[in-house]
């Protein structure tokens, strides 16, 4: 058995087909035996009062007398009791009862292959009246209850799993989980035939199946025990699990051959056995897994899913059947819970997504509990304080909705409050962003994570778009920012936990919110630059074309009025004046008279045309930007064209200004070119103005802009 993965080297594809043809062969055997039997079309439950009472009639030739809540009392010969109708015979306490229940079963199920078949039921006035039904040879499988399939599914749902898992990995705990998949599938297809049976089946078959029932459950409690001692740490070794399944199997066959001190004992007390055995191995793997996160974590699944699991079994089937009390829930409904627990240590074997234990495991643990606490309220009230089953069942409903559910809704609250960035995080976070150093900023950065989520180590990482777990959640990678690198995070929590996906959204909120923080700070800079740039372009371009101005003039009233004009327009740079309704002439002619003087000062000629209406207005920017290019321009033929004449064009067409300004100079010489701070801060007003500016020096100086009258939006 512990050589099984070495002795079958079939491919992963294989090993799942192996296991899916299986279970096709064993559900086919299953179905094929239940609907084989002798079928009276009646359904039957056990009554209160230890009699069978007719629940459903699936028949519609049968007489009129068999109706829903008839008490049957006789099939043939044999007299009914309640206990011919149950659904799981290892809860009978004595080895004599259980074979007096075998007995009355083979004589019932030879009396069902008669042709026909007289049932006795109790008719209004209590006297029993006889009907003769005509069993089916075969029963319809639409007639099979709920609890069949439902069984049916978990036994194909075990072995698929396991199957998956061991096509999927090559160690030997998979080969355990796979086994504990194939013993849950025999256990549950063999009690889906007995316990859903209409009344009775042949003797030997029922002994078979109760047999495949029972080693079945071992089977899946023994491979558990075997995968806990070699997963997620190696405890035990071969000869250890070898001892365990000799003993297992051993008391397996006591209790087939009857040996036991009783017959519940026999059939549960290796179960309670096996329960005790996994609480102790998981404390023990729990204390061995303490410095590696991901075992620990493949633990918290086994801690959770087998105890849970297996408790269910455990507290709701074996031990009222050992105490001699009726058991709390139908063992189909018990397979059912087991199977999700199955699912769960799958997951643990196959090591995914163990990071997501934490909510995973208070969503699962808190379902269950509620389960159980629902079930033992209704035992409590039904064997404690006698009451009957609906309103026991009812109360106890009540109690667990008001009490329970909103205790548990608190607590998933508290928890998922967690997921969110803290605010202090926020402040942090602009405080790095807002840091100029780089150096700094980084291990302000790295400081943050740290305290987030005290990793172990935090390494440099390649620069990946979003957050990410690798190695199960033992590693979490950081995505890099603007301003900081990518980062790999190693163990959570000093190395206690495994990041999980919490983790991973969290710190993406803390990168998206870095990003945010970063470009606020850029367009803020950038802003700044730009705002700093128009200052420095307004003083060279305004503030310098007035000086030179006033150094020109001889009047000294004159350089007063200058130097006023000169400080509004100062005020007027520092304050990024804007406003509207500026008539256009009234600007240009003030420009003019400035313009004049200044060339006059040099004996120099202007020649001002204009095509523009005398209403047309513009706003404050196109008057400044106007005020600017015209000043500039001057001033450079002033100060390099040795110019005679200096001409300025402008005229209004398609909602723009074309303005054109050329002297008869030298032209750009070579010293001041394209580069010249003068031309390139003309240009820059053009263009951000929306509009364009060119210079050619072919025959003196040409400048030619286009302006739009309307002020684009910054």
């Amino acid at each position: 058995m512990l050589s099984l993965d070495t002795q079958l080297q079939l491919p992963p594809m294989a090993r799942l087909v192996a296991a899916l043809a299986i279970f096709v062969v064993s559900a086919l055997a299953a179905l094929w035996l239940a609907t084989a039997q002798p079928w009276l079309g009646l359904v039957l439950q056990a009554g209160d009062d230890g009699l069978v009472v007719l629940v459903d009639v699936q028949r519609e030739d049968l007489p009129n007398g068999l109706r829903p809540g008839s008490r049957i009392a006789r099939i043939g010969a044999v007299n009914l009791h309640a206990m011919d109708v149950m659904e799981e015979p290892d809860t009978i306490n004595s080895y004599a009862l259980l074979n007096e229940f075998r007995a009355r079963q083979a004589e019932l199920s030879a009396t069902l292959n008669q042709p026909q078949v007289l049932v006795g039921f109790a008719g209004d006035n209590q006297s029993i009246r006889t009907v003769v039904v005509a069993p089916y040879a075969g029963r319809p499988a639409w007639s099979l209850p709920f609890e069949f399939w439902l069984q049916l599914f978990v036994g194909g749902a075990g072995a698929l799993v396991g199957g998956w898992i061991w096509a999927l990995k090559r160690d030997r705990p998979s080969v355990f989980l796979a086994i504990s998949g194939f013993g849950l599938m025999a256990s549950a297809l063999s009690a889906s035939v007995y316990s859903t049976r209409e009344l009775a089946l042949d003797a030997e078959l029922f002994r078979m199946l109760n047999a495949g029932n029972f080693v079945g459950t071992n089977i899946f409690g023994l491979a558990l025990i075997s995968l806990l001692l070699s997963y997620p740490k190696r405890i035990g070794g071969s000869l250890v699990i070898l001892a365990v399944w000799t003993i297992g199997l051993g008391a397996v066959v006591a209790q087939l051959m009857q040996l036991m001190p009783s017959q519940s004992i026999g059939s549960y007390g290796p179960m309670l056995a096996q329960f005790c055995i996994l609480l102790v191995l998981v404390a023990i793997q729990f204390i061995a897994s303490r410095r590696a996160p991901l075992a620990r974590a493949a633990l918290g699944w086994f801690g959770l899913s087998i105890l849970l699991g297996t408790s269910v079994f455990v507290f709701t089937i074996a031990v009222p059947a050992m105490l001699g009390v009726e058991p709390q829930t139908r063992q189909a409904h018990a397979f059912g819970i087991i199977l999700i627990i199955y699912c769960g240590i799958a997951i643990a074997v196959a090591r995914y997504r163990l990071f997501d234990l934490g909510i995973w495991s208070f969503r699962l643990t808190s379902y269950l509990l509620g389960g159980m606490l629902l079930i033992a309220l209704d035992a409590v009230l039904i064997y404690g304080i006698a009451i009957e089953r609906i309103p026991a069942f009812g109360l106890a409903l009540l109690a667990v909705a008001m009490l329970y559910l909103p205790l548990r809704n608190f607590l998933g609250s508290m928890l998922a409050r967690r997921t969110g960035v803290d605010p202090l995080r926020v402040r942090e976070v602009v405080d790095i962003a807002l840091t100029p150093n780089a150096t700094l900023r980084q291990e302000k950065w790295r400081g943050l994570l740290d305290s987030a989520f005290a990793p172990l180590s935090i390494d440099l990482a390649a620069p990946i778009d979003r957050a990410r777990l690798v190695d199960g959640g033992q590693k979490m990678l950081v995505p890099f920012t603007k301003g900081t690198p990518a980062m790999c995070l190693h163990y959570a929590h000093g190395g206690r936990k495994l990041f999980s996906q919490t983790d991973a959204d969290r710190v993406q909120q803390l990168v998206e919110l870095m990003d945010h923080a970063l470009a606020s700070r850029d367009a803020q800079e950038h802003g700044a630059r730009q705002e700093r740039t128009r200052m420095a372009r307004d003083l060279h371009d305004n503030i310098g074309a007035q000086l030179l101005r006033t150094l020109h003039s001889r009047d000294p009233e004159r350089k007063d009025a200058i130097i006023s004009e000169t400080l509004t327009d100062l005020r007027d740079i520092i304050n990024n004046a804007q406003g509207t309704g500026l008539v256009l002439s009234e600007v240009l002619a003030d420009l003019r008279f400035e313009t004049d003087e200044r060339l006059a000062a040099i004996d120099m000629e202007l020649r001002w045309d204009m095509e523009i209406e005398e209403t047309q207005a513009v706003d404050a920017r196109l008057a400044h930007t106007l005020r600017s290019i015209i000043r500039e321009a001057a001033s450079n033929t002033i100060r390099h064209a040795r110019a005679r004449n200096f001409a300025v064009s402008m005229r209004v067409a398609a909602g723009e200004l074309h303005v054109h300004i050329s002297d008869d100079g030298v032209g750009v010489s070579d010293h001041v070119g394209a580069h010249d701070g003068g031309l390139v801060n003309m240009a820059a007003r053009a263009e951000g103005h929306g509009g364009a500016l060119t210079i050619s020096t072919e025959s003196g100086t040409h400048i030619v802009a286009r302006l739009p009258l309307e002020t684009p939006s910054p």
